[in-house]
């Protein structure tokens, strides 16, 4: 069993002596997403947040937010290097942005399934508008849950279902803000090398592949017939093997 920190919603797994590996969920989950891995990942400290607006009574309000309290912990726990982020969809978003900013203190980043986009607000209106009525709908028919999501997440309903019913339409607006509102910043040919983004090719994230071309030393995993954050929900064990340094 992990330790929950109730003020900061993280949980943490195994060893502090050991290296520290930050770990960001995709919108709509929790820290619950990556409890079928554990196994795979138990030579590591983990360290597991739930973002705010993904449990009750709380409202989601921007990455600076999220990324605060992770390092309120780390400074906290005197964690001063982490191994890895690995970050999934918004979580990947996360992680490539607390990475920008803190590239000496990360080994390695692994951005899976981000849609990394900077739309204009005409766009982000319609992502809202479009995932409110999802949130609207699933409110209204609890029983069709898991395919509401399915329809308009790409298959994530069954990791979802737990989460979404709870999210607030004042957090979903400030979530499309994270979603599509990313820069993607002059870096380094070193801070390059730590990057290794993941998209399958039926994940429709891997639309925003333009956008990070640029970060030409970077590593690219295009996994075959998989969709959004399919690569490690199907296969954690490879997933682990093949791309932790």
């Amino acid at each position: 069993m992990g330790k929950e920190l109730m003020v900061l919603k993280i949980v943490t797994y195994g060893n502090k002596d050991n290296e520290a590996i930050l770990l960001l969920h995709p919108m709509f989950t929790s820290a619950a997403f990556f409890e079928f891995a554990l196994d795979q990942l138990k030579e590591y400290y983990l360290i597991v947040p739930t973002y705010s607006g993904h449990y009750k009574d709380s409202t989601y309000i921007s990455m600076a937010e999220e990324e605060n309290a992770i390092d309120d912990f780390l400074k906290g726990n005197e964690i001063h290097r982490l191994k890895a982020i690995i970050g999934f969809s918004l979580g990947g978003n996360i992680a490539f942005h607390y990475f920008c900013k803190n590239q000496e203190k990360v080994e390695q980043v692994i951005i899976d399934s981000a849609p990394i986009f900077k739309f204009p607000g005409v766009v982000k209106n319609f992502f809202f508008h479009k995932y409110k009525k999802c949130l609207l709908n699933i409110k209204a028919h609890p029983e069709n849950t898991v395919q509401e999501l399915d329809k308009y997440f790409h298959g994530m309903g069954e990791a979802q279902q737990y989460v979404a019913p709870i999210v607030t339409i004042e957090s979903l607006r400030n979530l499309m803000e994270s979603c599509y509102n990313l820069e993607t910043p002059k870096l380094s040919v070193e801070s390059q090398k730590k990057i290794t983004f993941v998209y399958g090719k039926k994940d429709i994230a891997r639309l925003c592949l333009p956008r990070i071309r640029k970060y030409k030393k970077r590593r690219f995993v295009e996994s075959d017939s998989l969709g959004h954050c399919g690569y490690f929900r199907e296969n954690a064990e490879e997933y682990v093997k093949n791309l932790i340094k």
